[in-house]
């Protein structure tokens, strides 16, 4: 799902008190968006998903110049609740 303008603003507020400094490993390149919130299934030491429906919520990060895409966790962001 995209961000509203409050989970944009939680965003920059995460970067602004961890420090994250966000240039682009690719392209050394300065803006990023914040993309949607995703989901990733947790697996299992063989790569099959778990049956119980684990996932893991992510936000994407998008470079502005390159397209270049990072994931943080959306819970520790403060986008999602545990």
């Amino acid at each position: 799902m995209p961000l509203d303008v409050e989970q944009m603003e939680q965003v920059k507020r995460f970067f602004r008190s961890n420090m994250v400094v966000p240039d682009c490993p690719y392209c050394s390149g300065y803006g990023w968006k914040a993309g949607e919130i995703v989901a990733a299934p947790v697996v299992d030491e063989r790569g099959n998903a778990r049956p119980e429906d684990t996932s893991v919520a992510m936000v994407q990060i998008v470079c502005d110049n390159c397209g270049h895409v990072t994931f943080f966790d959306a819970r520790r962001v403060g986008l999602v609740r545990s």
